[in-house]
C-alpha cells in the first residue's frame, strides 16, 4: 500500500556508439567483434606525445541526432578531459563534453500506456564523447582481463530531464532513441553488443511533492526488460526504504538479472569528482550555418511523420502505420512495393495500400522474424512482391495459390506469373474452357443434383470442390459457382 503513496522520478543517460568507420580521434576502425586488443593504436591508448584528430562524421551525427530530437545546435562547442580512473580507461581520462555540449535542450515523444496520451520527455542535453575499454571478468581464474578495442570509440550521451515516472515509460523512451538512431543511421542500436547502453537516475517522492528526493544511479541494464524490472527493483527498494524511516543513499548500483535486484557498487560521483577541464589538444567545434542547412538536408522522413502519412494520406488503420513505420528499412519496402504496384495497376497508391500491408504484416514479417533476417536481405523484392499482389487483385490466383507462389518465390528466382504458371497456379477464368467440366461433373453425380434441386443448395460447395479437382489448373472458384448454378438453374 506503501507504494501508492509515492511516484518515481527517473532521469535517464543513454550512451550510443556512432556507426563511424574510424575512432572518434585516431583513424583506427570502430568495428565491432575484432579479435581482443587488435583495434587499437597509440592515440587510442593514450601513449605521451600523442594527438588526437576529432572525426568530422562524429560531428555530422551527434548534429543529426540533435535535429531529430528538436534540440538547439550549438555554433561553437568544446571538448573536455573527464578524469577518473577504470582500469580499461588507459589514458585516465574520457575525452567528452561538459559545460558546452554540441546538443541542448529538445525532446522526444513517447506513447502513453494502455491508450493513455502520449508525452514529450524533455533533453537537457546530447554530447560527444569517446568509450572506454571492456574488463571481461569470467574469462580467466587469476584476474580481469582488458579488451581496450572500444577506447576512442565514438559516443554520443542522450540525458534527459527526470520527466519519466514509470519503468515502462523508460522503456518505451529508449527504445524510440533506439528508433530514432536506427532511422538516421548514425548507431545500430544493439544493446547485446553495448553499442545501446542506458544508465538511469531514479529517486522516489512522496505523491504530490515536488522536491526531488536523494537519487541513485543504475547501472548494467542491456535489454528493455531488464529496464523495465531493474527499475521496477529499485523503486520498490527506495520506497520501502523510505516508508520505514530510512534514508535512500547516493550511489551507483548495479542490476543483477540473475538474483533480479540491484546492488551496491560505488558511491556516486559528482561533477566535481570527474575535474573536468578544456582538453588543450582539441580546437572548439564550430557547426556553420551551411553546415547544418546541408545536415538538416539529409534527415529521412522520421517515424512519427510516416506514420500520420500512412495514416492520413494511405488510408492505413493506425496499427498498420505504427508497424510499418517500425524500421526505417521495413518502412521504405513498403513505399516501394505500394509504388511499383499502383504503376501496374494503374491505381492510386492509396488505393493499393492495404493489400501491400496485409501481405507484409502476415507473410513478410513472419519470414523475417523466422528466419531472424532484416528486410534488405529479404529475397522478395518490392517489384516482385507487388507482381504476386498484382496477381491476386487481377483474381488470377487464389488465396491458397497466391501463399504457395510466396513460398515458391523466397526459394527461386523469377517472375511470379512465370512461377506460377510453371506450376499451375494461375486461375483460369475462360468460361468456354470451364464448361464442359462443369457438364461432366453434374451428369457425374445425378443424385446431388436431384438433392440440390429439391432445396439442399449446400450442396453447392461439393459440385464445385469436384470440378475445382477435374480441371487440369486452377479455376477461378466464383466462376465456377456462377457457372453452375446457371447450368443447373436451367434444368429446373
Amino acid at each position: 500500500m506503501a507504494e501508492a503513496q509515492y511516484e518515481a522520478v527517473i532521469g535517464l543517460e543513454v550512451h550510443c556508439q556512432l556507426s563511424t568507420a574510424t575512432k572518434a580521434f585516431s583513424p583506427e576502425p570502430a568495428a565491432y567483434g575484432a579479435e581482443p586488443n587488435t583495434n587499437v593504436d597509440p592515440i587510442s591508448l593514450g601513449h605521451p606525445g600523442t594527438l588526437p584528430v576529432l572525426n568530422e562524421r562524429v560531428v555530422e551525427y551527434a548534429v543529426r541526432m540533435g535535429l531529430a530530437t528538436h534540440s538547439r545546435i550549438a555554433r561553437r562547442s568544446v571538448f573536455a578531459r573527464k578524469h577518473y580512473f577504470y582500469p580499461d580507461l588507459p589514458k585516465g581520462y574520457q575525452i567528452s563534453q561538459f559545460e558546452t555540449p554540441i546538443c541542448e535542450g529538445g525532446f522526444i515523444e513517447i506513447e502513453g500506456e494502455d491508450g493513455a496520451p502520449g508525452r514529450k520527455i524533455r533533453l537537457t542535453r546530447i554530447h560527444m564523447e569517446e568509450d572506454a575499454g571492456k574488463s571481461i571478468h569470467d574469462q580467466d581464474p587469476y584476474g580481469t582481463l582488458l579488451d581496450n578495442n572500444r577506447c576512442g570509440v565514438p559516443l554520443i550521451e542522450i540525458v534527459s530531464e527526470p520527466d519519466i515516472r514509470t519503468p515502462g515509460e523508460a522503456a518505451r523512451y529508449v527504445q524510440r532513441i533506439r528508433q530514432i538512431v536506427r532511422y538516421l543511421g548514425i548507431c545500430d542500436g544493439n544493446m547485446e553488443q553495448g553499442s545501446l547502453r542506458c544508465d538511469a537516475n531514479v529517486s522516489v517522492r512522496r505523491s504530490g511533492e515536488t522536491a526531488l528526493g536523494t537519487k541513485t544511479e543504475v547501472k548494467n541494464m542491456n535489454s528493455f526488460r531488464h529496464i523495465e524490472r531493474a527499475l521496477a527493483y529499485e523503486i520498490r527498494r527506495q520506497i520501502d526504504l523510505v516508508a520505514r524511516g530510512g534514508t535512500v543513499t547516493q550511489e551507483t548500483r548495479l542490476w543483477d538479472a540473475d538474483r533480479m535486484e540491484t546492488r551496491p557498487m560505488r558511491s556516486k560521483e559528482e561533477a566535481h569528482d570527474y575535474r573536468y577541464f578544456p582538453d588543450p589538444d582539441l580546437v572548439p567545434v564550430v557547426v556553420t550555418e551551411a553546415w547544418l542547412d546541408a545536415i538538416r538536408a539529409t534527415l529521412p522522413e522520421m517515424p512519427e511523420a510516416r506514420r500520420r502519412r500512412y495514416v492520413e494520406a494511405l488510408g492505413l488503420p493506425p496499427y498498420d502505420a505504427a508497424l510499418l513505420t517500425e524500421e526505417r528499412g521495413l518502412a521504405d519496402y513498403f513505399e516501394a512495393t505500394v509504388a511499383n504496384l499502383a504503376e501496374r495497376t494503374g491505381r492510386a497508391a492509396s488505393e493499393v495500400a492495404k493489400a501491400v500491408s496485409n501481405v507484409i504484416m502476415t507473410d513478410v514479417l513472419r519470414v523475417l522474424k523466422d528466419e531472424g533476417l532484416d528486410v534488405d536481405a529479404f529475397p522478395v523484392t518490392p517489384d516482385r512482391l507487388a507482381a504476386l499482389i498484382h496477381l491476386r487483385l487481377d483474381d488470377r490466383l487464389g488465396s491458397s495459390a497466391a501463399t504457395e507462389l510466396f513460398e515458391v518465390m523466397l526459394r527461386v528466382d523469377g517472375p511470379p506469373e512465370t512461377l506460377a504458371r510453371e506450376r499451375n497456379l494461375l486461375q483460369v477464368s475462360d468460361a468456354g474452357a470451364l464448361a464442359p467440366i462443369v457438364d461432366e461433373v453434374l451428369a457425374r453425380h445425378p443424385k446431388q443434383l436431384a438433392q440440390y434441386l429439391g432445396g439442399k443448395e449446400g450442396l453447392i460447395g461439393f459440385f464445385i470442390g469436384q470440378v475445382m479437382r477435374a480441371f487440369p489448373g486452377s479455376p477461378d472458384p466464383r466462376l465456377v459457382r456462377k457457372l453452375l448454378i446457371e447450368r443447373i438453374e436451367k434444368m429446373r
